[in-house]
């Protein structure tokens, strides 16, 4: 004989375990959602920094806005290259990259103009007069 009360709590059960899994698509569901969209929305602006400063040490990249606030984009160690990306909300206009080494070593780019953000920087801080290419 069935007793009502194991009916009432396997009941209880089951509907417990399927809004958990409800809860859990919907979870799944944005998360996909959230990065379906990151994906989608414009990508920042690569900049392609290959630290050849000498002496060797390693550099902290900055961008420089025209106002003169600095935004820090990463580090680059001595001898290496690395691509760094800055966000995409940035306003069009002209803007600077910095490098800035522990002793305090500035080396300030030439403008680089931002007018997509397809825009890839490629900057050498120790190459002679600190030689910035920029590709489309």
């Amino acid at each position: 004989m069935r007793r009502s009360g194991d009916g009432n709590s396997r009941g209880l059960v089951m509907r417990g375990a399927v809004a958990v899994g409800a809860l859990a698509l919907v979870a799944v569901s944005t998360s996909c959602a959230m990065m379906h969209g990151a994906r989608a929305g414009r990508p920042g602006l690569q900049v392609v920094v290959g630290n050849d400063v000498r002496p060797a040490r390693d550099v902290v990249v900055f961008l420089e806005r025209p106002n003169g606030v600095r935004l820090r984009l990463g580090s680059v160690q001595s001898d290496s290259t690395r691509t760094l990306t800055y966000p995409s909300h940035l306003d069009q206009g002209e803007y600077q990259l910095v490098a800035l080494d522990d002793a305090g070593v500035t080396v300030v780019s030439q403008r680089v103009s931002l007018s997509s953000n397809e825009q890839r920087v490629v900057w050498r801080p120790g190459a002679r007069n600190a030689t910035t290419g920029i590709l489309r």
